[in-house]
Parts: structure tokens; C-alpha cells; sequence
């Protein structure tokens, strides 16, 4: 078995692609959404989607909880605990999709005595609520399939059907505004389509293992307590992040004002491209280190954990570079001059990404081998950390000092407590794993420094010419650490594939 997640370039390239899709779809479909709705109706789109967001946080980790068990029993060729696994993830996510419907017909009920809105248009907007609650009391069960997926390590499968049902519903959007539906249409429209992306996830798990069965004859209470045991800290984790991704800008908004906390949400989104870049190759290791746990000795994990942090480095280093002397110009020409104080936002942020970066794979393969407890309680304390230092940051820094707090935070946790942790449990020196870190990075870290201040000396205005300087700075790095980051026989495994290529083809000429 390799170090490296199984398909790991399809895997990666398929989630990028989702991403892609995802960001055309919102691009293109919320002008057409904003003009077709008309202001108030696309308000309340929006902010029925902002409602029922948190939602699924209701199944409490439980989707995480199968997809470890899945890649897990499935390496060992244990098939009656897949599928025990299988039919009683499912059937406890029943719970929680009932409680999502009550929930969503208090919301409904609360509706018109929390927003003041039209009387035809308060009506709708609860019946969306409704409709789309729906959607989500059924994905909760209907995900495990999806889980299934990911933990059989085929992303590529997974993302393939989001990316189809976005697709979908933005013709379907386009086709409902266009015969004068309105928001309760585009709501069922929306629905039917997730629905469908559901079924299809079912259809291809039952290909790929036979062992997807969700008879209630395969439920199994045993499996109960694991399962309630490993999700509960999966859930910690899960609200941990959520407050420290999402009370940032609520601090700001509380403490310096309205306008401030929209100077900060826009540098929140330009720093969060780094974040989302990382995500797609971080992620694979979590059902890859359940699969590797079960029959490789520590030596492996660590191994992989170093190898991993190298890659997601690779990725997030540029990028946390670029946006962070980039970051006055990106954002004059994405928003305006207006919100330049948003830059030292993406300067703090990006380099928080960067931080954080340096211990992902190793959090996802701490949570795919079954210890969850102890990252999930440290992320807890880097959601309290964050949260305290910002109030106090805020209040003598202003808006620049919430981001600072998030810096600062993950600095202490995941430099000062999870990484010793986790090179702990895979077996590794703290100093070495640093040393190693360093010795591929820092020169490529400190050329690309170089070229992109050099660059910024420039003064590059408009978004061709910023993304232009931005990949200069990602090629250097790249190069640079092809050149000084790799390991002899690692250059050669990369090199050989290219010449061969390149020797057929002079071959062929």
C-alpha cells in the first residue's frame, strides 16, 4: 500500500474541477437570480439559505464516523462490518433528519415575527424553508452512500455528481425564472435535482461494494457506542472550526460596526482561496490514514504524514505568499479602493492558512486512525482562544486585530500543541518533521518572497495583472523547490514518466 492517498490525482483534480464549477454557477446564476427574483424575494433566498446552513450540523459527525469505519473494515476484507456499518449510519441518521424538520417548521412558524417582509412573500419564504429543510432531513441519511464513496477513496465519483446536479440546477433556475416562477418553484426545482444527485450516489456505492445494504437485518447495536463515540468528537471539531471560520466578522460587526465588519468579510474571502485550495488534497488523507491504520505499522502513518505536509505545503506556500503582497492591489481591483483596509485582513489570515497548513494531513490522519479526542479538544481551545483574543484585539486594533487574534491563536495551537501531538503519535521527531519542513521550503518560500515583492515594486493594477504577478510568484516557488525540496529519487520518479513521454514522442516524430 503507497503513502500517498490511492487516485490521489484524479481525487484532487475532481474536487478542484467542483470547485471550478461551483464558482462559474455562483458567478454567472446570481445576476440572473438577483434580476429574475427582484431584491426582496432574493434576499430571502439568500438568507433562507443562510438559516438552514447549519442544519446538518445537527447529524453531530456521524457522516465522518462512517467514512472511517467504511475505508477501515474495507481494507481489512471485514465485508459484514461494512456492511453493518453501512445500515446502522443510516438508520441513526433518521434521528437527526426528523429533528432538522421540526427545527425547520420553527423557523418556518418564526418567520414573519423575525423579518418584516410581504405577506406573499413571507408565504413563500416559508414554504422554501420547508422544502428545502426537506431536502436536507433526507440527505442526512441519504449521505452515508456518499460516504461510502469517500471512503472507498473515489472522490472522483463523488464530485462528479455534484458537479452534474450544479449544473442542473442552474438550467433549472434559468428555466424556472424565465416562465415567471418564483421562489417556491426554484426551491422545488433545487430539491428535486439534490434528490436525484442522492440517488445516483447510491447507485454507484451499490456498483463499487456489494456490501452497501441498508436492511434493517444488518443494523447492528454493537456498533452503536463506536460510532456515537468517534462522531461526538468529529462534531466538537466540526463546531470548533464553524465558530472559528464564521464569529470573525460577528466580533467585528459587534465591536467596530457594521461597515467594518464588511471591510473584513472581504478580506475573509480573498484569504480563504488559499484555505480552499489546500482542502482538496488534505481531505484524501483522512480515509487513506483509516485504510492505512489498519494494516501498516506507525512508521507508515508517519511517513505518509510528512510526505502529505510536503504536497499540501507545495500548495498553500505560493498561494499564502502571493495573496499576502498581493493583497492592496487584489482587493482595489476586485472591490475598489474603499475597502483597503481589508489588506492587512488577508495579510494576517493568509498567513494563519499558511500555519495551519503545516499540520492538516496530520489532523486528518489523527481523525482517520481514531483519535479524534484530542485534536478535536484543541480545536476547541483554538475556537476559545480565537474568539477572546479578538474581542480584546478589536477593541485596541480595530478590524485588523480580529484577523491578528485568528494568527495568533493558530500559532499556539497548531504550532505549540498539535503538531508535537501528532508527530508524537506517528512516530516522528518534532525537530526532524520541522527540519524537513524547512529544508524543501524555505528557499522556495524565500525566492518567491523576492520575485513578488519585486513584482509589487510594480504597482500591478487590474485583476489580469495581479493574478498574472500572483502565478510568476506560484512558478518560482514551484520551480525552486523542484530544484532544492525533492529528494534525488523522489526527482527521479517525477522525471521518468516526463521522459519516457517525451521519448515516444521523439520516438513517433
Amino acid at each position: 500500500m503507497g503513502l500517498l492517498p490511492r487516485r490521489l490525482q484524479r481525487n484532487v483534480g475532481s474536487s478542484y474541477a467542483m470547485t471550478a464549477v461551483s464558482i462559474v454557477v455562483a458567478v454567472v446564476m446570481t445576476p440572473v437570480l438577483v434580476h429574475g427574483l427582484g431584491r426582496v424575494e432574493f434576499g430571502v433566498w439568500s438568507l433562507v439559505g443562510s438559516l438552514v446552513w447549519y442544519l446538518p450540523l445537527l447529524e453531530f459527525g456521524f457522516g465522518a464516523a462512517t467514512v472511517k469505519y467504511v475505508a477501515e473494515f474495507h481494507a481489512r476484507g471485514e465485508a459484514d462490518r461494512v456492511r453493518s456499518t453501512v445500515a446502522t449510519s443510516f438508520w441513526i441518521l433518521v434521528v437527526p433528519a426528523v429533528a432538522t424538520l421540526l427545527v425547520a417548521c420553527v423557523l418556518a412558524a418564526l418567520f414573519p415575527l423575525l423579518f418584516d417582509v410581504a405577506t406573499d412573500v413571507e408565504r413563500a419564504a416559508q414554504v422554501l424553508i420547508l422544502v428545502v429543510a426537506f431536502d436536507l432531513a433526507c440527505a442526512m441519511p441519504m449521505d452515508t452512500f456518499g460516504n461510502v464513496l469517500v471512503g472507498l477513496q473515489r472522490y472522483d465519483l463523488l464530485n462528479a455528481t455534484l458537479v452534474v446536479v450544479l449544473i442542473a440546477q442552474a438550467i433549472a433556475w434559468a428555466i424556472v425564472l424565465a416562465t415567471g416562477g418564483g421562489l417556491v418553484a426554484l426551491g422545488i426545482a433545487t430539491v428535486a435535482l439534490s434528490l436525484a444527485g442522492q440517488v445516483s450516489r447510491l447507485v454507484l456505492a451499490r456498483r463499487l461494494s456489494r456490501d452497501v445494504d441498508v436492511s434493517l437485518r444488518f443494523f447492528d447495536r454493537g456498533l452503536i457506542r463506536p460510532l456515537a463515540g468517534l462522531s461526538a468528537w468529529f462534531s466538537v471539531a466540526t463546531w470548533a472550526k464553524v465558530v472559528i471560520q464564521r464569529v470573525d466578522v460577528v466580533v467585528v460587526g459587534l465591536i467596530v460596526g457594521v461597515a467594518g465588519a464588511a471591510v473584513y468579510a472581504v478580506g475573509q474571502k480573498l484569504a480563504l482561496l488559499a484555505d480552499q485550495a489546500v482542502l482538496p488534497l488534505t481531505r484524501t488523507f483522512f480515509p487513506h490514514s483509516s485504510e492505512l491504520g489498519a494494516s501498516q505499522p506507525t512508521r507508515e502513518l508517519g511517513a505518509a504524514f510528512q510526505i502529505g505536509t510536503r504536497i499540501a505545503l507545495l500548495i498553500a506556500g505560493p498561494l499564502c505568499l502571493a495573496l499576502a503582497v498581493f493583497a492592496e492591489p487584489a482587493i482595489r481591483a476586485w472591490v475598489g479602493s474603499s475597502y483597503d483596509d481589508a489588506a492587512l485582513v488577508v495579510v494576517f489570515l493568509a498567513a494563519a492558512t499558511a500555519v495551519k497548513t503545516v499540520t492538516q494531513v496530520g489532523i486528518q490522519m489523527l481523525l482517520g486512525t481514531g483519535k479524534a479526542r484530542v485534536p478535536a479538544l484543541m480545536t476547541a481551545g483554538e475556537a476559545m482562544l480565537n474568539l477572546g483574543l479578538s474581542v480584546v484585539l478589536a477593541r485596541s486594533m480595530g478590524l485588523e486585530g480580529v484577523a491578528l487574534a485568528t494568527l495568533i491563536a493558530a500559532v499556539i495551537v497548531h504550532l505549540g500543541l498539535v503538531l508535537p501531538y501528532a508527530c508524537r503519535e506517528f512516530g516522528i521527531r518534532t525537530w526532524s518533521f520541522v527540519a524537513l519542513m524547512a529544508r524543501s521550503h524555505v528557499p522556495s518560500a524565500v525566492a518567491g518572497s523576492l520575485v513578488a515583492v519585486t513584482l509589487a515594486s510594480l504597482d500591478p493594477d487590474g485583476i489580469l495583472r495581479v493574478a498574472a504577478a500572483g502565478v510568476v510568484v506560484a512558478a518560482v516557488y514551484v520551480l525552486v523547490f523542484a530544484a532544492t525540496g525533492l529528494e534525488p529519487g523522489e526527482r527521479r520518479r517525477i522525471l521518468a514518466p516526463v521522459v519516457g513521454r517525451v521519448g515516444r514522442f521523439g520516438g513517433g516524430t
